[in-house]
């Protein structure tokens, strides 16, 4: 399940409506789909971090 709370914190902001109306599309399908893509959004703000914290060194 990919949790509306979890991804504001990770992209920094609160969704839109059409975000919220997609998260809410995609907790609908197989719960092992929706986790694949709750995993890519983690994955890709560790991703982020790790690039900043290069670009700083």
């Amino acid at each position: 399940m990919i949790d509306k709370t979890s991804v504001e914190f990770l992209i920094g902001r609160e969704l839109t409506e059409k975000e919220i109306r997609v998260v809410k599309w995609l907790n609908g399908w197989e719960k092992d789909t929706s986790g694949t893509i709750a995993h890519l959004i983690n994955a890709a703000y560790l991703n982020g971090r790790l690039e900043k914290q290069e670009s700083e060194d």
